[in-house]
């Protein structure tokens, strides 16, 4: 399945930290990827260059295809590292890691928004929650052909609120300690997705059964049968990895 594919039937975005080490954070990588996380960007303004390559190839070896890894990071440092994703304030350029990876914006202003909406250069975008009525109409999560938005939510009650108000995907608060979490990552992810679950069921399937078909997929035998349960099926790929050459960089 390609990232294009991945990306529009992703339901959860996860902001992750870099953690105390590459152990602690292949941990919660594989915690969230087992959650169904289905974006994991890696953000530490803070880091050295080392310690963010060092970063994303934990992650990626972490997730091990299951979940899409992407870098909140300079151009030059993501091309480096030959992300999955770039992920940037609305402002700044959109940047591709490779030829076939995706972007992602964060769109804090009514007038970002609209642009980055327009722009044929981003794949994807994060909205504030105030900005979450006109993400809905100014690109309605149902229709097929809308670019996909993540609503930022920082608890699970604004979660809620953000479906109810019109948001089918949900950008989680960043994971700087697992501490912070006060359940498994597997949970926190499992809770969010939750709060999705009925909208998808009752909205979503013909965005999913359009994505599978564009993306040349298998469908699923529910999907063929004439139904589809969005929830259940299972819509992960089960292998994820590009082959990298010797002289990549982490």
């Amino acid at each position: 399945m390609g990232l294009k594919t991945r990306l529009a039937l992703a339901r959860t975005l996860v902001w992750v930290g870099l953690q105390p080490c590459p152990e602690v954070l292949r941990e919660l990588v594989g915690g969230l990827c087992a959650g169904r996380a289905d974006v994991i960007v890696l953000v530490q303004p803070d880091a050295g260059a080392d310690d963010l390559l060092l970063g994303y190839r934990t992650g990626l070896q972490a997730a091990d295809g299951r979940a899409i890894l992407g870098l909140a990071t300079a151009a030059w440092l993501a091309r480096r590292a030959r992300a999955d994703l770039v992920a940037a304030d609305a402002g700044v350029a959109p940047v591709r890691a490779h030829e076939y990876a995706l972007t992602l914006a964060v769109a804090t202003q009514l007038a970002e928004l609209e642009r980055v909406l327009d722009d044929v250069n981003v794949d994807a975008v994060v909205v504030t929650p105030d900005l979450v009525d006109r993400a809905v109409a100014l690109a309605p999560p149902t229709e097929v052909d809308s670019k996909p938005w993540f609503a930022q939510a920082d608890s699970l009650g604004q979660a809620r609120a953000l479906v109810e108000a019109g948001a089918r995907r949900l950008a989680l608060p960043t994971i700087v300690s697992q501490s912070q979490l006060g359940m498994s990552p597997r949970q926190l992810v499992d809770a969010y997705r939750g709060t999705l679950a009925d909208t998808w069921r009752a909205e979503m399937e013909q965005v999913t059964f359009t994505t599978l078909h564009r993306g040349h997929q298998t469908l699923p035998r529910t999907l063929a049968a004439g139904t589809l349960e969005v929830e259940d099926a299972d819509l992960s790929p089960s292998t994820g990895h590009r082959e990298r050459g010797p002289d990549d960089h982490w």
